[in-house]
């Protein structure tokens, strides 16, 4: 086994390592890595970013946004936590967890917590989630990584992602804090974060890796897939499947509510409703709206040169209470 060490910290990196890995240095030997993260919210290959976090408090708070190449749910991740990556030359594409889940099932075994699996995907301890696990094959390598959730404060969590519904009610619960915990909280003697990942990283590889440290032209060459893919909006945000918005908001103008039709990250269609007066029709500021990509700053623009034309579009809501109603 090849181990690599970085003191990066940043989704965008490690996710553009990964890829490098399986499509440019491409090790016989199977690579694993063990890494932590500024707070980010990672979002699975296949899901809607405005579905899954929410937006407002990300901004707010300066929390990256960084889809990744594997399948699987959003999650919430910072310092407080780890993720773990297996990339391993296979013959033939398959999805196989267990290959991948029951090392990080031994490795904890021995550190005194008994953890299992929970479905496909997840591992758990005493019925609560400690890991989510996600694979994607590309170029005759399989990509295994997974998350673990150590000492993380689950307030944020719930803060920044927007869970599915059906996701919490089909399992007759009310929030991410009722079905996760904290390794750290099971383990039978605390450990700092850093005496964790010793730990972790001697007992799963035994003394018998190969440590590889990343050249410059390495790095180079990562850095110019996080430039082209992975710090891009068009990949984090623009990936989107169609999809509609229907956002309703209260201002001191009366309700409005705003219904978008949304494909490729680009507005196709709009309307706009509610109790509010206006002395023009709303179709100019709905027609600003159509073919604009959805990105704040260039909404709110649009609807400033709506509003300037006719001194006020609608009466007692603003363009910024507009662009508040679409990204709330």
């Amino acid at each position: 086994m090849i181990f690599i060490q970085s003191d990066e910290q940043s989704a965008a990196y490690y996710f553009a390592l990964e890829e490098y890995l399986m499509q440019e240095k491409c090790f016989d030997e199977t690579v694993f890595m063990l890494w932590r993260t500024k707070p980010t919210t990672m979002l699975g290959n296949y899901q809607n970013v405005y579905q899954e976090i929410n937006l407002p408090a990300v901004k707010e708070d300066g929390v990256a946004v960084v889809r990744r190449n594997t399948g699987g749910g959003t999650i919430y991740t910072d310092l407080d936590g780890f993720q773990f990556s297996f990339i391993k030359r296979v013959p033939k594409r398959e999805i196989d967890f267990a290959g991948y889940m029951d090392p990080i099932i031994e490795v904890l075994g021995k550190m005194g917590v008994e953890v299992k699996y929970s479905s496909r995907n997840d591992l758990t301890i005493d019925g609560l989630k400690v890991s989510g696990n996600a694979q994607t094959y590309k170029n005759g390598y399989t990509l295994h990584h997974g998350s673990l959730l150590y000492d993380m404060d689950f307030s944020k969590m719930a803060r920044y992602l927007n869970p599915p519904k059906y996701k919490l009610e089909s399992k007759g619960i009310t929030s991410v804090r009722e079905r996760t915990t904290n390794i750290i909280e099971k383990l039978p003697e605390r450990l700092t974060i850093e005496e964790f990942y010793d730990k972790f990283v001697d007992i799963l590889l035994q003394g018998s890796a190969d440590l590889y440290t990343l050249t410059e032209e390495d790095e180079k060459k990562i850095q110019s897939i996080i430039d082209n893919k992975f710090s891009t909006w068009e990949w984090n945000f623009g990936e989107n499947p169609p999809y509609s918005i229907s956002k309703t908001m209260r201002f001191k103008g009366g309700f409005i509510t705003i219904n978008l039709n949304v494909e490729n990250e680009t507005i196709k269609d709009c309307k706009i409703n509610g109790d509010f007066f206006s002395a023009n029709d709303v179709d100019q500021l709905e027609n600003a709206l159509v073919g604009q990509p959805l990105i704040p700053e260039i909404i709110k623009e649009k609807l400033d040169q709506v509003y300037m034309s006719q001194d006020e579009a609608i009466h007692d809501i603003s363009a910024q209470d507009i662009v508040d109603c679409i990204f709330s």
